[in-house]
């Protein structure tokens, strides 16, 4: 369900948004990089600088720039999981990250050309510049997903699942598992019409997180474009069982149970 989820203006319409968004300390130093993002540190991490290929694992506040919030994982408390420099997440994000450390606590300034663009995405309007105060948890060499999604693409399901049931058995030793980066490779997969792999994906996911309501509301949507209809009404009756809150699956399922 969640998806795992900018031309710029003129600098000074940037920092002034930005002091209008949350006031910077003013030791706050703020730099434009040659690609218009804007970031100020505004808390000093001592610890490493990720690198392309590691998990980068963070907590963020994403704000419009008259200050009203459209996401956060402190209200989830559920810190966000992805990989640098693979495209998981906005432009702006890998080039930011890339400049953090463990530790950092930074505001970015996102443009829509390195966020979204001229695309609406959920409740981001289309051509929006988007902040973000961010704070960098953790660093992991090596996700589950990427391993997954590399040895799927490379040798098909029967030897990702091989490599699942050997890592399960190792406990996931030196391999970091993020229930949100399972998610974002399920419906990766379903971008491309692997519903098949999508499937798979989702089910080995719930098998680690079996009260995740998001991840069987993700396999009810894989599902129901899989025509998989009685299998995707059960998947979504057990998500609004995990999350009595999920407004998505109560419409779903209405659309469901009417067409039958």
């Amino acid at each position: 369900m969640k998806r795992t989820t900018i031309a710029i203006a003129a600098l000074l319409f940037g920092l002034v948004h930005l002091a209008q968004a949350q006031p910077l300390p003013e030791s706050a130093v703020v730099t434009t990089t040659p690609t218009g993002l804007q970031f100020a540190i505004t808390t000093q991490g001592k610890g490493a600088q990720p690198m392309s290929g590691q998990v980068v694992v963070v907590h963020y506040r994403g704000t419009f720039m008259n200050g009203k919030e459209f996401d956060s994982s402190h209200s989830r408390n559920d810190p966000f999981a992805f990989t640098l420099g693979r495209k998981q997440v906005i432009k702006g994000w890998d080039e930011a990250f890339a400049m953090l450390r463990v530790g950092d606590k930074a505001s970015l300034i996102v443009p829509p050309e390195l966020a979204y663009g001229d695309k609406q995405r959920g409740p981001i309007p289309a051509n929006s510049t988007l902040r973000f105060d961010v704070e960098v948890l953790d660093v992991k060499p090596l996700g589950l997903a990427d391993v997954l999604s590399d040895l799927i693409d490379a040798e098909g399901l029967e030897a990702g699942r091989k490599r699942f049931d050997a890592l399960k058995a190792a406990k996931f030793d030196g391999v970091y598992v993020s229930e949100t980066q399972l998610n974002g490779l399920g419906y990766r997969f379903m971008g491309k019409d692997k519903l098949p792999e999508a499937l798979a994906v989702l089910r080995w996911a719930i098998e680690l997180s079996p009260q995740s309501g998001n991840l069987y509301d993700s396999l009810g949507e894989v599902q129901r474009k899989a025509g998989q209809r009685e299998a995707a009404i059960q998947s979504y009756e057990k998500s609004l069982v995990l999350d009595p809150k999920n407004d998505n699956a109560k419409k779903v399922l209405a659309d469901l149970k009417a067409s039958k």
